[in-house]
């Protein structure tokens, strides 16, 4: 150890030295640019301040993954950034009945939704038996088919807190989403 030491005594001091070089410009950088009266310009924060008021999505079991589901959800992004509300999504797993999406709708309303939007033949086919049930939520159901529609092309009509938005072009659905959230979250 001690020959390759003084076979490279050269290098080690120009490293030391090296060193000893950055770490006087970091510190007079330092000292130079925080200084007494010189205030530094922060970014702007980019946390968004929540509302309390929450619009969640219920889709089938391929959640975000579903074509119809990707416009209703970008839709609700869009209603967020103008109102500041939270945004959340469930997706449905095991059966796929209108059955079987009673207890999800009534688990987003029991977490206090202020508005919940439905994606999918089965969590369409809740709304008209959740509507009644909590009508202190606004239930929007997006679709081919209007709420209530029954197979003749008949429709029952849709409870005071359901309104239905049809299914159209992603462009348009993510437009009426979005329209339809916003007025819900500000009513």
């Amino acid at each position: 150890m001690k020959t390759w030491t003084n076979a490279h005594r050269l290098w080690i001091l120009l490293a030391g030295a090296a060193a000893v070089a950055v770490a006087a410009t970091v510190t007079a950088l330092v000292l130079t640019s925080s200084g007494p009266g010189k205030e530094q310009a922060l970014p702007p924060a980019r946390a968004r301040t929540y509302t309390d008021q929450q619009a969640c999505l219920l889709t089938g079991e391929r959640g975000l993954a579903d074509p119809a589901a990707a416009p209703v959800w970008a839709g609700m992004r869009d209603a967020s950034a103008a109102t500041h509300a939270k945004v959340s999504y469930l997706a449905m797993a095991g059966e796929q009945s209108a059955a079987a999406a009673g207890p999800y709708l009534a688990t987003l309303a029991d977490r206090k939704c202020t508005v919940v939007l439905t994606v999918g033949a089965a969590p369409d086919g809740a709304v008209p038996a959740a509507g009644p049930k909590f009508p202190g939520t606004r239930f929007v159901v997006v679709g081919e088919k209007a709420v209530g529609e029954k197979a003749g092309g008949t429709a029952d009509a849709p409870g005071a807190n359901v309104t239905a938005v049809p299914g159209g072009s992603a462009a348009s659905t993510r437009k009426a989403v979005e329209a339809a959230v916003t007025d819900a979250l500000r009513h």
